[in-house]
């Protein structure tokens, strides 16, 4: 069961036995205590020492999903001494953020955009008619000075909205099983959606994906990711003051959203339009079989798929 579970995941790959060093701890560099206030601007400090040109979201598909892996958890390796919590103390970070209700279940924390669906923002499959749009999704635009991507990808779409009240429009193509994932998933876990994407864009496509406000249970969005050097956002999940980290899971298609805690994470292919995909029964049948019944989530994943021991190993062979 678990082989084929890792075969559907496109994980059978044996990545780690690229690396061959031994496993070596990761350094702490925060051993002292600092003033509180001084946190944020240490963050800030730390992360404008390091340069990463990260993959794209198109990277991350089964074709190349073995040298994404490499890649990814190269840069990775490079953030281990960065504090990321310490950026959590930004009050644009933490507005919003809801106190999840104590409850026995675990806690499933969705990515949206190539996860769940695809906003077709650059009209790359427009013109396709034998693969038309799931839907068309309308949303009002905020004001913007600069050029700015509503959804999580690699798009720039907009330059400079005149009126904070004009509407646009996106077609969106929704992963194959994604209405079935939803009502499955919600019997084992309390659901919710943690995206890159603005959030007056993310609430309009959750809202068509869950018109009646049952399946997904909270919403964080952009604002509350940490902006990595403008480069990648992270999704640090101690955001929530009131989990058990034991017993919370991310699933998500770029691998650097859970660079802050890599055990926590499941890493599926980008979805862009293809009707034939079954990455999320996949990710159901792991999830349900293993992740629900485990004492801690992260030494499952780790058993799987080996992310913190190839991190080990890369920093071991510096």
């Amino acid at each position: 069961m678990k082989s084929n579970i890792k075969k559907l995941f496109q994980k059978s790959l044996n990545i780690e036995s690229i690396f061959n060093e031994s496993e070596k701890s990761i350094p702490n560099s925060n051993e002292r205590q600092r003033p509180k206030s001084s946190h944020l601007e240490e963050f800030k400090q730390q992360s404008s020492s390091i340069c990463i040109f990260p993959l794209g979201i198109r990277e991350n598909h089964s074709g190349n999903y073995s040298k994404y892996l490499e890649t990814t958890l190269t840069h990775i390796s490079q953030l281990q001494h960065i504090n990321f919590e310490y950026a959590l103390e930004d009050p644009k970070i933490q507005e919003g953020v809801p106190k999840l209700p104590l409850s026995n279940k675990k806690i499933l924390i969705l990515d949206l955009d190539e996860t769940l669906i695809h906003a077709d923002f650059d009209e790359e499959f427009l013109g396709d008619k034998s693969n038309k749009y799931d839907a068309i999704i309308k949303f009002k635009a905020k004001k913007q000075d600069t050029e700015e991507t509503y959804g999580d990808n690699d798009s720039t779409w907009c330059s400079g909205v005149e009126d904070e009240d004009d509407i646009h429009s996106v077609g969106i193509f929704v992963r194959k099983g994604v209405n079935e994932f939803l009502k499955e998933a919600n019997k084992y876990f309390y659901v919710g959606i943690f995206t890159a994407s603005v959030k007056e864009y993310a609430d309009a496509v959750i809202s068509f994906l869950d018109p009646e406000n049952k399946l997904i249970k909270f919403r964080l969005y952009r604002n509350n990711c940490i902006n990595f050097n403008d480069s990648f956002t992270v999704k640090d999940l101690r955001i929530f003051k009131n989990i058990d980290l034991r017993k919370v899971i991310l699933l998500d298609n770029s691998m650097y959203s859970f660079a802050a805690q890599i055990n926590n994470g499941i890493l599926i292919n980008s979805f862009f339009n293809d009707r034939n995909d079954s990455e999320l029964n996949n990710a159901l049948e792991y999830l349900i079989n293993y992740i629900y019944p485990a004492d801690d989530v992260r030494e499952v994943n780790e058993e799987f798929f080996n992310f913190k021991q190839i991190i080990n190993d890369l920093i071991s062979c510096k």
